[in-house]
């Protein structure tokens, strides 16, 4: 007994037709009347009878028939659990471009050594681009900017209903260990009129920070401007000018000071929803509230 001989039973007892079931199985009728004769032969039954109008279950075929339900049934449940199986296997992670490459591959390195049966698959996006990937289901979870002050994102039709916060910091400035204003506890905004000033274009509070130079009736001095924090950083190390940057940047080829103007502390942490991929898209925000942020 095949299960393909039970799925061609199932069509022809419920459509009561040879034809109409073979229709249904999308095979042709003498196929189907043939995979019916062969199993009445290997069962040593007659499963139906025969007339002109229609066929008609005999006795034993009334009983294979609540048999073959339940087993066709469990097949395409299988078939379907494993089908979700494979989706979860494969996590598709959508991480924020301005945090520092190096906490993501600690993390990725981390995870992947510890879930050798996930494919982790990661984009770098900005800000909006990750809203973008979040409403045509491009991702299943962001690393990204948290709104702030319990203030939701702008975006319609979103499907990241879930969120938990991994760190939260400041924005500083950022320059050579020899720079003047190194040895400044506090840097102001009016400190900044006469820097050379590396822009950070793709920066999410660069409108807070445009709101204050007019407020100041400031104007930098733009020595560079960079869509990418590899070569604002760079710029900085090699003395072209001074930045605004997370606080998360810091390291020891730079001296990072608290700007008195700037108070909002930016939020970071994952953003989820409901989908197939949701038990692992858990375990890996638990995975990761585990790893060291700051």
């Amino acid at each position: 007994m095949e299960l393909q001989q039970l799925r061609l039973f199932l069509a022809a007892a419920e459509s009561e037709s040879f034809t109409r079931g073979a229709e249904r199985a999308f095979v042709s009728q003498p196929a189907l009347s043939a995979s019916i004769s062969k199993l009445e032969a290997e069962m040593d039954v007659k499963l139906f009878t025969r007339n002109k109008r229609n066929v008609v279950l005999t006795p034993a075929g009334r009983k294979l028939l609540k048999r073959a339900k339940l087993i066709v049934g469990e097949c395409s449940k299988a078939k379907e659990e494993l089908k979700r199986h494979n989706r979860q296997s494969m996590l598709r992670l959508g991480v924020i471009n301005t945090l520092p490459i190096t906490l993501i591959a600690r993390l990725i390195e981390q995870y992947r050594r510890e879930n050798p049966g996930v494919t982790l698959y990661v984009i770098d996006a900005s800000s909006p681009e990750i809203e973008r990937m979040e409403r045509e289901d491009h991702i299943d979870l962001a690393l990204t900017l948290l709104p702030a002050n319990g203030q939701g994102k702008s975006s319609a039709n979103r499907r990241f209903v879930y969120s938990q916060e991994l760190f939260t910091e400041r924005y500083m400035l950022a320059m050579t260990p020899d720079h003047h204003l190194s040895q400044s506890a506090v840097i102001r905004f009016t400190d900044l009129g006469d820097e050379p000033f590396i822009t950070r274009s793709h920066c999410e509070h660069r409108r807070i920070v445009l709101g204050i130079l007019k407020t100041l009736d400031i104007r930098l001095n733009n020595a560079y401007i960079t869509n990418q924090d590899d070569r604002a950083l760079t710029l900085v190390k090699a003395g072209i000018g001074v930045a605004i940057v997370p606080e998360c940047y810091a390291s020891a080829d730079i001296v990072t000071r608290p700007l008195q103007d700037m108070p909002d502390l930016r939020s970071i942490g994952f953003e989820w929803g409901q989908g197939d991929s949701l038990d692992e898209v858990t375990r890996f925000v638990e995975f990761a509230a585990t790893a060291r942020w700051r």
